[in-house]
């Protein structure tokens, strides 16, 4: 049984890049159209809890550690990226009545980082705070339910879909404050980081045709696009002015959301 779910996980990864190969020949694809695709979008964060790439590290030294915080839970960040917006550019091509493939690039931004900290001794008030952005490139591949079934459905278009590819995460420097410490330890500010990370993307929705050639795209998406972290180096301390070396941190990047747009088919 294991051998041959690793066999049908492997066929599915490959759709996407049977896909793209089919998309760049047109040879293979005598009945498909191309499209250009444009979409603005509106996501949600889920929860992104910031902990060590390695939290046994001594050189440089961990952030955290690996012992248990003023809640109970391992030492680290807790909190999430917020709502954010995004825009989205592709093109593709219909394949087949229910098949059809894209290439596409989505930037989003705006993305600021809300959380908590649960270092010992400093207080239980202690604010997380960043911004970061993403930008992930992506070959998905969508399947058309009314083309399925051989049936039209008018003026919609429901379909659901995948992607596969790669996202680059970055992360300005992260601010950690600490307004209950009774000490003189009120914050610290990690580095900022980039991250280059597999991605990928589920998604359901709907077209709803307009003209000959124009098709209002409304859909639902759920996207794992890795982690986004910071890079090892020098953490500044308002008690130790020269601050600090550690070691990196990072969370996952997960987001969900509604998308809207355009598909102009040529």
């Amino acid at each position: 049984m294991k051998a041959k779910a690793r066999r049908i996980k492997y066929r599915i990864a490959w759709l996407p890049v049977l896909c793209l190969f089919v998309v760049l020949h047109p040879e293979f694809a005598a009945a498909s159209d191309w499209y250009l695709r444009g979409t603005l979008g509106y996501e949600w964060s889920r929860a992104a809890d910031f902990s060590d790439t390695d939290c046994r590290s001594t050189n440089p030294p961990a952030l955290f550690g690996f012992s248990a915080g003023s809640d109970g839970q391992p030492i680290g960040a807790y909190g999430d990226f917020g709502h954010f917006p995004l825009i989205e550019a592709a093109v593709g091509r219909q394949l087949l009545p229910w098949l059809r493939a894209d290439i596409a690039f989505v930037y989003r931004f705006n993305m600021d980082y809300d959380g908590n900290a649960n270092f010992l001794s400093v207080g239980a008030d202690q604010p997380v705070s960043a911004k970061a952005e993403s930008l992930s490139g992506m070959v998905n591949v969508f399947f058309d339910m009314a083309g399925l079934v051989g049936k039209s459905s008018g003026l919609f278009q429901p379909y659901v879909g995948g992607g596969i590819g790669l996202a680059w995460n970055r992360i300005d420097q992260i601010t950690f404050l600490f307004p209950d410490n009774t000490g003189k330890h009120k914050i610290s500010i990690t580095p900022s980081g980039d991250r280059k990370d597999f991605a990928f993307m589920l998604t359901i929705g709907t077209g709803i045709i307009l003209t000959k050639h124009l098709t209002l795209d409304m859909a639902y998406r759920y996207c794992d696009l890795g982690r986004v972290g910071t890079d090892p180096g020098n953490m500044y301390m308002d008690v130790r002015p020269a601050g600090i070396t550690i070691n990196d941190i990072d969370a996952p990047l997960r987001t969900h959301g509604m998308t809207v747009g355009l598909r102009y088919r040529f």
